[in-house]
């Protein structure tokens, strides 16, 4: 999958579906994460895989360990050991950003003007506390504007599969405030709407609305085509969404 609104003439940029790799059993079989227990030469030869039909070097991709935080981490500055960011930033050509997800939000930005990009996972938790927010200030410190990045989110969990605790709708609306949409009633629980919180988050940190592209399809909803981790758990696998400066 690719967004219309990231300029392919300016970034590489994707989010692969499960299909066309060699993992197998509940991680069958485009699995691009190590985490969850698969083979290592699986995932690097799903990773390769991507890479080639994507057009890029497999050595470009840059990738760190998703914490549920909110830190940001740019191309070229010092790696701290263990590399734990969930949101990345870089100005340099041929460099691939990589966020992996299996129902949190892979979300890629770009100011083609400015040639800069960033990539970041948004669980709720993320969402909640800033890391979108993050990525957009790191992004203007390497010389983006706000009002000429684009932003698009990855498939992720949809509303409809959202079910929460009390305690994360106060969290959402705690931080984010009386959103309209953010919060529907479920069945059961009530649910949250992370497509609807996100475009709010963006467009209070000044992203332009028509910037924003955010109807991804719902993963846990559609088992042919995504991992869920709340459908799968850990015995299943995780997408990534990329995107990187051409040459």
């Amino acid at each position: 999958m690719r967004s219309e609104l990231i300029p392919g003439a300016t970034f590489v940029h994707g989010f692969p579906e499960r299909t066309g790799g060699v993992s197998a059993g509940a991680r069958a079989s485009l699995n691009l994460g190590y985490r969850w227990g698969d083979e290592e030469a699986s995932v690097d030869e799903n990773r390769r895989r991507v890479a080639v039909h994507a057009g890029y070097d497999p050595a470009a991709l840059v990738v760190t360990k998703h914490v549920h935080g909110v830190q940001v981490w740019r191309v070229g500055e010092p790696l701290p050991e263990p590399a734990e960011f969930d949101g990345l930033v870089s100005d340099r050509p041929g460099i691939v950003l990589g966020a992996f997800a299996a129902d949190c939000v892979p979300i890629v930005l770009g100011d083609a003007g400015a040639r800069v990009c960033g990539a970041c996972h948004a669980g709720w938790r993320g969402t909640v506390n800033g890391v979108t927010r993050n990525v957009i200030a790191r992004m203007v410190e390497a010389g983006a504007s706000v009002s000429n990045i684009r932003v698009a989110l990855g498939p992720s969990i949809g509303a409809c599969c959202f079910e929460v605790g009390p305690e994360v709708v106060d969290e959402f609306r705690d931080k984010l405030g009386e959103v309209a949409g953010m919060v529907v009633e479920g069945p059961h629980k009530q649910h949250v709407d992370l497509r609807v919180a996100h475009r709010a988050i963006l467009e209070a940190a000044g992203v332009r609305p028509e910037h924003i592209d955010d109807t991804p399809p719902c993963t846990r909803c559609n088992p042919d085509r995504f991992f869920s981790y709340r459908r799968d758990g850990k015995g299943g696998g995780c997408h990534m969404g990329y995107i990187g400066l051409r040459t």
